[in-house]
């Protein structure tokens, strides 16, 4: 395999959710914060998303659990690409996979969301009149059990529940925010296993037990390559449906290991990127040997947006740099050079 990492680093934009609630409350789901307040979304979230994107195009080749792992990394791409642990056979993997947090940029204001059980409404068999959830909450109640009397506050007739009805209400934080996030994935692990090879009593380097072929390689590569752009199996999405897909984006192919690239994108509070540092970042990832770095952007993100374009446009004159038209379009092209 000609590369030996491939490096992802972007940011995408939320309107109101909370993608990866903290505890909180017995009633309460909090916003997970840093920074004295601006969101974020654990490192934990990122890697389930991505594992999940996966599996909706290729659930054959997921043959195990995390919390049940079968350790065949030759076929399972559970196992090969999310790691396991096995106490009892004293067998662990090393995820080929590293995510970072999705770190909100932006200050902005937290708004509570009132979530409450829908029930069928109940009315007085006498007049007819709405009863619930009024009924309970003049009772001083939250849960009636079916055939508890019940009294109507209108005529006053009472009545037996005809079902079980609890009253459930919490509360729920959600932000609208621009998050940075960047993922690693280690080219030259993906379906290796290696063991130490001992002749005598010297260790005498290492031996591979299980090392797929290159085509295989380069296929899951891809499927992770693919899932990135399809990040959007997080917490609560029935009713707060956001993505992650990315709306500026870097990636780098690279002959070496390192997260260089995970620190190119820096926002200030006002969604400006700072175009100094990302120059910076972007000029000495290039310094390694036949890196190649290709970036994509959706129009409206970024606050300093035509700084942004013009950096872009001068990092394309470089050879092994590529501007592309969209995020998706810069996806393509990594896969063109795998």
């Amino acid at each position: 395999m000609e590369y030996k990492s491939l490096e992802i680093s972007w940011i995408f934009e939320t309107d109101l959710t909370n993608m990866n609630a903290g505890e909180g409350s017995s009633n309460l789901k909090e916003i997970k914060s840093y920074n004295n307040g601006l969101p974020y979304i654990s490192g934990q979230s990122m890697r389930h998303a991505l594992r999940e994107a996966m599996k909706r195009e290729n659930k054959e080749k997921f043959k195990c659990t995390p919390e049940y792992p079968c350790g065949d990394i030759e076929n399972c791409w559970t196992c090969d690409l999310f790691g396991y642990l096995l106490p009892g056979e004293g067998s662990k993997r090393w995820s080929p996979i590293k995510a970072s947090p999705a770190l909100g940029q932006i200050r902005e204001p937290i708004t509570t969301d009132l979530i409450f059980r829908m029930v069928e409404d109940i009315k007085c068999p006498e007049c007819q009149k709405s009863i619930y959830p009024l009924a309970a909450r003049e009772q001083g109640v939250k849960e009636i059990k079916k055939g508890k009397p019940l009294k109507c506050p209108e005529c006053g007739k009472e009545f037996d529940a005809p079902y079980d009805i609890r009253q459930a209400l919490a509360y729920k934080q959600l932000i609208k925010n621009i998050y940075k996030t960047s993922l690693s994935i280690d080219i030259a692990n993906i379906g290796l296993d290696e063991v130490p090879k001992i002749d005598g009593d010297k260790l005498n380097g290492v031996e591979a037990i299980v090392n797929i072929d290159d085509n295989v390689r380069i296929e899951r590569v891809k499927s992770i390559v693919n899932a990135t752009y399809n990040l959007s199996d997080f917490a609560n999405q029935s009713r707060e449906m956001v993505n992650a897909s990315p709306d500026f984006v870097v990636l780098g192919l690279q002959k070496q290991y390192n997260h260089r690239l995970a620190s190119a994108i820096k926002m200030d509070e006002e969604g400006n990127v700072n175009i100094e540092h990302f120059e910076s970042v972007i000029c000495d990832a290039l310094e390694m040997e036949d890196t190649k770095i290709c970036a994509g952007l959706i129009k409206g993100i970024v606050n300093n947006e035509d700084k942004l374009i013009d950096s872009l446009d001068k990092l394309n004159k470089k050879d092994n740099f590529t501007l592309c038209k969209s995020p998706k379009d810069a996806f393509n092209e990594v896969i063109s050079f795998l």
